[in-house]
């Protein structure tokens, strides 16, 4: 059989299964027909390619495309659609089918673009997606899928760019496997409930920009073979139960690092100075952790840094050394939030350089610590802030007139639990 008569032959096939997807998708709801334009006798001379949300390709008439997000579709996913098979781009994020994904899909050998996301799906991840060997870019997350990531998708989908599982309910481990995703850009295995280590062999993949693993129940050490993934821009791994430091050289392994989220974890030993070097750095959060010492005096270094969180954990300052990062920060030129609340070995007397941060400033969390004297008079500099709070310090004093400038103020916190009183 010629190619011509397979694509004929495959053409015919495609109204009907438009149809059958129309007849699952629609639901049962009673508030209108969300995709008027489907049904056998319209489209005029286009036929089923001038439907909404349908492109075709060739003489033929091939659906190489179907996409429908947001369009309020709340059935299932008919079986149907793995008959549409020069299909190049599914889309039917944000919508709220539910029940599982059509094992059927895994006959899309063309399929280059799948999103799903944003539904209601259930059941088990299809492992037979690994089928469908075209796909760069896979992203089925915000569902409710659960079972183990399966193995094969990192045997077979070597095109991938970006592989998306986040918001599910997935289980088990990070298959090793996925380090043969070579081609990967962004992997995203947040929020789900997977165990075990971190793979270091996701160190393989050496183009990979973003790595997310956060809100999972990894445990174990940062692998030092993350390292070298020198392309990472996006490094994502808050609350999980990893252990260890930090490592003291992470500052020389990624010089295009924008984001660092190691927060809500069970790092323990000091800040690491060479993170001073990451001058592409936006947001550095290291939050409620077991982290001590001082906070390195060279953050100011980190001319991009937007958000800093460094609360609930075991720093260090007193009126003869520690606090010289508050001065350093003020090269800080774009930080808008820095919180550094929930350190009691922070003491002595609040450096009058905080009012020298950034104008951009809009949330400064100073509460539970020990810092001792008063509010300095020129707070008002910091007119963007949104929320203030030395609340459970020894701050006293008399709150200084310049906190009128701050127009913008939403949350004022200067107050001491009765039970932390003398």
């Amino acid at each position: 059989m010629s190619i011509s008569t397979l694509a004929a032959t495959a053409s015919a096939n495609d109204e009907p299964a438009l149809l059958a997807f129309k007849a699952a998708a629609i639901g049962g709801g009673g508030y209108g027909d969300p995709l008027p334009s489907w049904n056998g006798s319209s489209g005029g001379a286009g036929g089923y390619c001038s439907w909404e949300g349908v492109r075709c390709w060739g003489r033929h008439r091939q659906v190489v495309e179907l996409s429908l997000p947001s369009r309020g579709l709340t059935g299932v996913l008919s079986p149907a659609i793995g008959n549409l098979s020069s299909l190049w781009t599914l889309n039917l994020s944000n919508n709220g089918f539910r029940k599982d994904i059509p094992p059927s899909l895994g006959r899309l050998q063309s399929l280059r673009n799948l999103d799903l996301s944003h539904n209601t799906f259930s059941g088990m991840l299809p492992a037979n997606l690994s089928s469908c060997t075209s796909l760069v870019s896979l992203s089925l997350g915000s569902n409710q899928l659960r079972g183990r990531v399966p193995p094969e998708l990192g045997d077979k989908l070597t095109r991938l760019l970006g592989l998306d599982l986040s918001s599910n309910n997935l289980t088990g481990t990070i298959p090793a496997s996925l380090a043969n995703l070579s081609s990967l850009s962004i992997l995203d295995l947040s929020l789900n409930h997977l165990e075990g280590t971190i793979t270091p062999e996701l160190s393989a993949i050496q183009g990979l920009q973003w790595l997310t693993l956060s809100y999972n129940k990894l445990s174990g050490e940062l692998p030092r073979a993350l390292l070298n993934m020198s392309s990472l821009r996006a490094l994502q791994i808050e609350s999980n139960m990893i252990s260890g430091g930090i490592p003291a050289d992470i500052g020389s392994k990624f010089p295009n690092m924008k984001i660092i989220t190691f927060g809500w974890n069970q790092l323990a030993g000091p800040i690491p100075a060479s993170l001073s070097n990451l001058t592409s750095l936006q947001v550095l959060s290291l939050a409620t952790n077991r982290l001590t010492g001082q906070v390195p005096p060279t953050l100011g270094r980190l001319g991009a840094l937007e958000q800093l969180s460094l609360h609930q954990n075991m720093l260090e300052a007193n009126d003869t050394e520690g606090w010289e990062f508050i001065t350093s920060l003020s090269n800080c030129s774009q930080l808008q939030s820095f919180t550094i609340s929930n350190n009691i070995g922070l003491t002595g007397q609040l450096p009058t350089s905080i009012v020298n941060l950034s104008t951009t400033m809009q949330g400064l969390m100073l509460a539970d610590t020990g810092i001792v004297g008063s509010i300095p008079s020129a707070i008002g500099n910091l007119f963007n802030l949104q929320f203030f709070s030395v609340a459970n310090t020894s701050i006293s004093g008399v709150v200084p007139d310049s906190i009128g400038k701050l127009v913008n103020l939403v949350e004022l916190a200067i107050s001491r639990d009765q039970s932390q009183k003398a």
